[in-house]
């Protein structure tokens, strides 16, 4: 049986790599919080985003094998993604439309550099996520309408 995860040892690296034949995405979302932890920003968000799309990519338009690597450089403070497939096909940024082709765009504004690595049966889609990007604040909740006038002695 194949194991759905296993662990990236590395120097000052930490991550882990999943069988995506066998792992739910839910799983891998859960893992790039994880990761990611104690940190709760819209960056942990951006990358459970990013992850998703190309986990997705994957799944739809690629071949099998399939496999996905999250790490987490604390000397580079980037999280990296990475995903195999025996696909053929590239990536790429494209106008969308009804069918879809937003989640590259996505992929483009959020990391910081992406690409495509060939290998000879195979490919491996990757992206880079600063960690120390600046935290926004979050947002405050909308101030109450005022309260109709209802004029004197209402």
């Amino acid at each position: 049986m194949r194991k759905p995860a296993r662990p990236i040892p590395s120097g000052d690296e930490q991550g882990l790599e999943f069988d995506l034949e066998v792992t739910p995405d839910r799983r891998i979302r859960d893992a790039v919080r994880t990761l990611l932890a104690p940190d709760v920003s819209v960056v942990v968000e951006d990358a459970v985003l990013v992850t998703d799309e190309m986990v997705g990519n994957a799944r739809e338009h690629a071949r099998p094998p399939r496999r996905c690597r999250l790490t987490v450089s604390a000397g580079s403070g980037r999280l990296r993604i990475e995903v195999d497939d025996g696909g053929p096909g590239d990536p790429h940024v494209r106008d969308p439309d009804l069918a879809g082709g937003r989640g590259m765009i996505l992929v483009d504004r959020l990391a910081i550099a992406w690409g495509v690595v060939h290998h000879r049966h195979a490919k491996t889609v990757w992206a880079e996520l600063p960690l120390d990007r600046p935290r926004l604040p979050p947002m405050a909740p909308l101030p109450s309408p005022d309260p109709p006038d209802r004029g004197p002695g209402l």
